[in-house]
């Protein structure tokens, strides 16, 4: 039930970032607004900076309400601000909602992180993760083939619409989705997480039981920080958040602007928008991907998708015919949605375990300036009038400088305890 509720939610979360990028061409034809490419940018760049908040405020929430309320309150946030688009009145409120559907969507994905490896027995922590992940990329093709039928008919108003869905779900979710034991155990109701951990088929660890004026003790944030920049890893720490920052711009700038760049190339309304399906059916090739990198090393086959990545994109930009443009747009949904979750992997892999979260949180946050960026950076090459071969190559050089920087990542020294720190690019989980 755990997995399914996840999968049901990141599916959701992966259909609402998705569909923004289907309905770009209905909203640059919606003459009562008449947007200009630098609008459509602010608001693909809106969620993004939505995402940055939701992920901050997640933590500093489920420490305090716990998890299960954080993820469902997301969930109804973000359905209800993809729903507001259908009635929005103005293009500055519909902006503002997708800061809403940005936060929902950032407070959803760390918190279903730590749900689906909490409830994973110690040796299939990967393959859970997959399982829920993958919700991610196909919601992105269920926008993406609704899209096909909607938007042409009706409008992007119609796409909004369908957002409202997912509030049918919270009581199954708020059901399905166990609470934290440790969050249990530290506010005193040991005998709620005995009852969780027996659910999920796991003994309580003895030592994390305390009271609930005594709640667990962490580690320090500085010590934490040591740890981050500690043993040779400063550099590293730096070289992944630009890769991390590059791969999410990207990303990002893709999401929003593909169907319209293809069309405003000539392409069919339909290959359009068929893209986007494309698009999010490739980032389900992480799956093979990380099997790849479990063989031959996590920073090989990483530094290997930014370059397929770069060279899907210059191939793009010479307008080839829908067969071979899907089938690059599919390389490209692994080399931007899949890439990230390869990088995540190997960063996670890269700090000892006490600082990996601290690592993967820092990472992620400041790679989402990036994924800031990205839309209005497209849609500053939009509105300048730049051709189709300019705007594809203007994403392939931040994704050859993100290969460069990975490729510069240097192994973390040992741990000065005498015990080897995970080597950077030693095959690790799954790679998701």
């Amino acid at each position: 039930m755990a997995v399914t509720a996840c999968f049901l939610i990141l599916l959701c979360e992966g259909f609402d970032l998705a569909m923004f990028g289907s309905i770009v061409p209905s909203l640059r034809s919606y003459g009562a607004w008449d947007l200009s490419a630098e609008m459509i940018g602010y608001m693909g760049s809106a969620s993004v900076l939505g995402m940055l908040c939701g992920a901050a405020v997640a933590a500093w929430l489920a420490d305090r309400v716990g998890r299960r309320p954080v993820m469902v309150g997301a969930v109804i946030v973000f359905s209800l601000a993809m729903g507001g688009g259908a009635i929005a009145p103005g293009p500055e409120v519909f902006l503002l909602l997708r800061f809403f559907v940005g936060l929902g969507a950032g407070a959803v994905m760390p918190t279903a992180a730590a749900a689906l490896i909490d409830s994973a027995p110690a040796d299939r922590r990967n393959q859970f993760s997959a399982m829920g992940f993958v919700g991610v990329g196909l919601g992105g093709v269920l926008a993406g083939l609704l899209s096909l039928w909607l938007v042409p008919a009706y409008g992007f108003r119609a796409m909004c619409a369908v957002g409202l869905l997912p509030l049918l779900m919270t009581p199954y979710l708020f059901k399905a989705v166990p609470e934290s034991t440790a969050f249990l155990q530290a506010r005193g109701r040991r005998g709620e997480a005995a009852r969780v951990a027996a659910d999920l088929g796991f003994e309580l660890d003895p030592h994390a039981a305390t009271s609930p004026d005594r709640p667990a003790q962490r580690p320090g944030e500085g010590k934490r920080l040591s740890l981050v920049f500690g043993q040779g890893r400063g550099l590293g720490t730096v070289l992944f958040w630009g890769a991390t920052l590059f791969c999410l711009l990207v990303t990002f700038g893709v999401s929003a602007w593909l169907p319209d760049l293809l069309h405003g190339a000539g392409y069919s309304l339909s290959v359009s928008l068929g893209s986007l399906v494309a698009l999010k059916a490739g980032a389900v090739g992480v799956l093979g991907a990380g099997w790849l990198a479990d063989k031959f090393g996590q920073k090989r086959v990483v530094l290997c998708t930014y370059l397929c990545t770069a060279v899907s994109l210059a191939a793009l930009s010479l307008a080839p015919p829908p067969p071979v443009t899907y089938a690059l747009i599919a390389l490209l949904g692994l080399g931007t949605t899949g890439l990230q979750t390869l990088i995540n992997a190997y960063v996670g892999s890269y700090y000892p375990e006490r600082a990996r979260a601290t690592g993967l949180g820092l990472n992620l946050s400041i790679g989402r300036i990036g994924g800031i960026v990205g839309p209005s950076y497209l849609g500053f090459l939009v509105s300048a009038g730049f051709g189709l071969d300019s705007k594809f190559y203007a994403l392939a050089i931040p994704a050859l400088v993100g290969a460069c920087l990975i490729a510069l990542v240097p192994r973390p020294r040992p741990m000065a305890s005498g015990h080897a720190a995970e080597p950077a690019d030693t095959p690790v989980g799954t790679g998701t």
